[in-house]
């Protein structure tokens, strides 16, 4: 395990190279690891002992698995993977207080090039090239003396055992550890992260296999409809937080505009189904609740829009965020992600307001039932002051940058309640339309946020913890509604559900009673406006 320099090319065994690797991995990759284990254990003599345990098992079980790959085919390509992966969890982790999770791996795959733009930072820089680049240009000039297949499986076997010795030997400080700060093991870089991306691919590809849509209903139909046809716009937030709306007990007056409305009722608490867009949005739209959800089932199953097609309801879908997840891919649909229409628009994206834009033309082109969904970008961070026009920046100072690093906290939550103040408009916008559309249709709003955000408590920002290790922030949602006067609904059955407990699983089946669509799947237990 020696090393010689050979010319200006050093000479090392892979072993070396291997272990050199996991210390160094553990070291500068693993901050937040650090931070969080150091809250739960601080410095003590005992819990000083169990720390060089941890550092024991991480250097072992790293080790133990570069040990498979150490052969001159793969020993290299593997730690390339490893550090572009290790850096970028780093950075997600030490800047926003990501948890690395297949949920978190969905939602970036799937983000668009302007949400990646506002991710990029020169801190992302520093990480990449301290973290990545140099080390890999080390590794590349590195000349290696490869074990034999012999010497690697007794490499394998003795870090195995290592690892297994010492939890044995730290057993009781191991439960504690698993059981009571089991969130402390999502911090583990890399090995947390290449898990989760090795079992992300597996399980997509496995669940992808089968691409047939499900038939949920082969004939829902509208029942019988004595009264003017309805017109209902659905709303779907963008990281929309309902702890920042004034309508739900805010202390900033956020919402002007919707509180001087009577009609307006908030629901106020309403959670979500996940806590990122990849899951959320296609969740909602589903027949599937929260906990029976899977990306397969959202993506290969009829949601609400199909039905309420097929029952002769005008569908349409409008998107000002990063696409609808596959839910629109069946009804007609307006992408304004790359529109130049002045003056929603500058150089780089639009405003919520462009949702609005000829929506008029849509409504009066035939008189029958129709469901508009307007898809925000809403609160989508971390560059909350590009989501609002510049009357809207109310609430200063602002944090108008998207390195949250270098904001104070009032700062960025100054510039995220200006965004929920332009939202108070939009929606009080769209009610006049709607009410200006009264004589022809019943008319109804309905607003609902895909997820919530976090704005650095405890140290996260953000969104797309792990469900079950979210905090409240992530998944309590605005949930709104307005309707017409002439709208058939009972008003004092909907005003008594206002602190009850509704979620996302709601949606569905209120959609499907609020046009009044007769369907096999429909459940009038979760139909919000079922009375």
């Amino acid at each position: 395990m020696g090393s010689n320099k050979v010319g200006t090319v050093w000479r090392i065994s892979a072993t070396a190279l291997a272990l050199a690797t996991c210390a160094m991995l553990l070291l500068f990759y693993n901050l937040t690891f650090w931070q969080h284990t150091l809250s739960a254990y601080p410095l003590n003599l005992a819990n000083l002992l169990f720390l060089a345990s941890v550092s024991i098992l991480f250097i072992s079980v790293c080790f133990s698995v570069i040990c498979l790959l150490n052969n001159k085919y793969l020993l290299k390509p593997a730690l390339y993977l490893i550090l572009i992966v290790s850096a970028l969890s780093a950075y997600a982790m030490d800047t926003y207080g990501y948890i690395i999770s297949a949920n978190t791996l969905q939602n970036l795959f799937e983000t668009d090039r302007k949400e990646m733009f506002d991710l990029f930072s020169l801190k992302l820089v520093v990480y990449l090239v301290l973290m990545t680049l140099l080390p890999a240009i080390l590794i590349y000039k590195i000349n290696l003396r490869y074990p034999s297949y012999k010497k690697n499986v007794v490499y394998f076997f003795l870090a195995t055992m290592l690892a297994a010795t010492n939890v044995v030997a730290f057993s009781k400080y191991y439960s504690t550890f698993l059981r009571n700060h089991k969130e402390l093991r999502y911090y583990f870089n890399p090995i947390r992260p290449l898990y989760v991306l090795s079992k992300y691919t597996l399980q997509h590809t496995a669940e992808v296999a089968d691409e047939t849509l499900q038939i949920l209903d082969q004939n829902p139909t509208l029942a019988v409809n004595q009264h003017k046809p309805r017109l209902i716009v659905l709303v779907v937030g963008e990281s929309d937080r309902a702890k920042n709306h004034s309508l739900n007990g805010y202390a900033r007056n956020t919402n002007p505009l919707l509180s001087q409305r009577t009609d307006v009722l908030s629901f106020k608490q309403y959670t979500s189904c996940g806590t990122e867009t990849s899951v959320s949005v296609p969740c909602m739209f589903s027949t599937f609740k929260r906990e029976d959800f899977s990306y397969a089932k959202g993506r290969y199953t009829e949601n609400v829009l199909d039905l309420l097609q097929k029952s002769n309801v005008q569908v349409l879908w409008r998107d000002n965020d990063s696409g609808c997840k596959n839910v629109c891919e069946r009804v007609p649909t307006d992408d304004f992600n790359d529109a130049k229409i002045a003056p929603f628009c500058n150089s780089f994206e639009c405003h919520d307001e462009i949702l609005l834009h000829d929506l008029q033309k849509y409504i009066d082109a035939n008189p029958d039932d129709k469901l508009i969904v307007l898809h925000k970008k809403g609160n989508h961070g971390p560059a909350y002051y590009k989501r609002y026009p510049e009357q809207f920046a109310v609430f200063a100072p602002i944090c108008d940058s998207h390195e949250l690093q270098n904001c104070t906290n009032q700062e960025i939550v100054n510039a995220y309640d200006n965004i929920v103040l332009y939202t108070d408009y939009f929606l009080d916008k769209l009610i006049a339309q709607l009410q200006a559309n009264s004589k022809q249709y019943q008319t109804a709003m309905i607003y609902v946020s895909d997820h919530g955000e976090s704005l650095g408590e405890n140290g996260v920002y953000l969104h797309a913890m792990p469900y079950w290790l979210a905090p409240k922030e992530q998944t309590h949602v605005p949930f709104m509604f307005w309707a017409s006067e002439d709208f058939v609904i009972d008003r004092k059955a909907l005003t008594e559900k206002l602190d009850a407990p509704l979620s996302h699983d709601h949606l569905f089946h209120s959609l499907l009673g609020l046009f009044g669509v007769q369907s096999v799947v429909y459940d009038q237990d979760l139909d919000i406006f079922n009375s």
